[in-house]
């Protein structure tokens, strides 16, 4: 197979798939809508479909950062457990498992 024949096929991949993702939509193309969930009561104020869809960007906008920083905080009181457990003797994690068992009943 000579060297060039990935380049061949890589173009001709993408000239069948009609060009790279992410490309600017035709302006046929609808406007994209952004979806998410207004806050509680927010449906009664009245607000526009532009205030709506405003609105559903800035959650966007905040939501991927508010998750990486909510696994953070997990992670975190994670290792403090493990780190606080470490502290205690041997009988009393036990004791503190048989307690944290007999919780679940």
């Amino acid at each position: 197979m000579p060297r060039f024949a990935p380049c061949l096929m890589f173009a001709a991949l993408l000239a069948l798939s009609g060009g790279i993702a992410g490309q600017e939509p035709k302006k046929d193309d609808p406007p994209v809508r952004a979806k998410g969930v207004l806050p509680p009561n927010w449906k009664k104020i009245g607000l526009t479909e532009d205030q709506v869809q405003n609105i559903y960007k800035i959650q966007g906008k905040y939501n991927d950062e508010i998750d990486k920083l909510e696994a953070k905080i997990k992670d975190l009181r994670t290792t403090k457990e493990k780190e606080m457990r470490a502290v205690l003797s041997a009988d009393q994690k036990k004791k503190l498992e048989e307690i944290l068992v007999g919780k679940d009943k």
